[in-house]
């Protein structure tokens, strides 16, 4: 099956020995600013009624649609400059103020220059006269979310894949970059075994606010009540993600509101951690996903 929004591969092709090319410098904080100052009906809307299997993009031709990701169709496409396969993210714009945001334009752009194992790379982005488009790493596999829906994961693969989450949110957080969105529908399990974290920064420069239609069960407190979010609302995101895989379900807080507790016999600290990530408070949290991950690894 291939996702991306849900989809990419490796940034180097050990098949083929093909390394993609590199986003330019600027290049999506210029593609931001031109959303933000087109006409609302023109941020994406024509994509609809254009997107078909053969049709081309500047150097890629779209080949099958994979899926639908945060804020875009994804489709697999080949660059016909190399014979790569990628996927074509044709992206539909929220509000523009969101998108002239400096903090958000400078956080973006952060965002396409991660890399990391875990994190999905951004490999291209462009306008077409359709609309604006990202093109990315493509992978193989199915989302975290398409795995929880099969059944429960075993204790020691949860905490493999949260570890490898935690990784890539740990180096987004030491660039400056907070992810905002972190669901299962954003962690990517490869074939290969690899977890890959997608869309970094994107949905909220994009003005595809969790708010505005997210699941409050995955949103920290502070997003509910629209008050300032950084990496400790990333935090709170990967303690419902751990609760969720190592207790089946979705975490509760207490009739005051309290962060919830999960038993762990195996390991105490990793409850107590738990507990912490989750709590209502951020100032109460880990600092950022550095501090989480150190905990976690000996917890784990």
């Amino acid at each position: 099956m291939d996702l991306n929004g849900a989809t990419p591969q490796p940034r180097t092709s050990g098949a083929q020995g093909l390394v993609p090319p590199q986003l330019a410098p600027g290049a999506l904080t210029a593609l931001l600013g031109a959303l933000a100052r087109a006409p609302a009906e023109e941020r994406g809307s024509g994509w609809e009624r254009w997107l078909a299997p053969g049709a081309r993009v500047g150097r890629y031709r779209l080949e099958r649609r994979v899926g639908r990701g945060g804020f875009g169709v994804v489709w697999a496409a080949t660059d016909t400059t190399t014979g790569r396969e990628v996927a074509f993210k044709a992206v539909r714009a929220g509000g523009a103020s969101a998108l002239r945001g400096e903090r958000l334009l400078r956080e973006a752009e952060l965002s396409a220059r991660l890399s990391h194992p875990n994190v999905v790379a951004l490999l291209d982005a462009g306008q077409d006269e359709h609309g604006p488009w990202l093109a990315f790493e493509l992978l193989r596999g199915r989302s975290l979310a398409d795995r929880l829906d099969a059944g429960p994961v075993p204790g020691r693969e949860a905490l493999r894949i949260v570890l490898e989450v935690a990784r890539a949110l740990a180096h987004a957080h030491a660039e400056g970059v907070v992810h905002r969105d972190l669901t299962p529908g954003n962690v990517f399990l490869c074939q290969d075994g690899g977890v890959k974290v997608l869309d970094f920064g994107l949905a909220h420069a994009l003005g595809h606010r969790k708010v505005d239609g997210g699941t409050p069960a995955w949103m920290a407190p502070e997003q509910g009540r629209g008050a300032p979010e950084d990496e400790r609302t990333d935090v709170h995101a990967l303690g419902v993600l751990l609760f969720r895989l190592l207790a089946d379900r979705l975490p509760t807080p207490d009739a005051g509101g309290a962060a919830p507790a999960l038993d762990c016999p195996a390991s105490p600290a990793l409850g107590a951690l738990l507990t912490r990530m989750l709590a209502r408070d951020p100032v109460d949290r880990p600092r950022d996903a550095g501090e989480a991950l150190a905990a976690l690894e000996a917890a784990a």
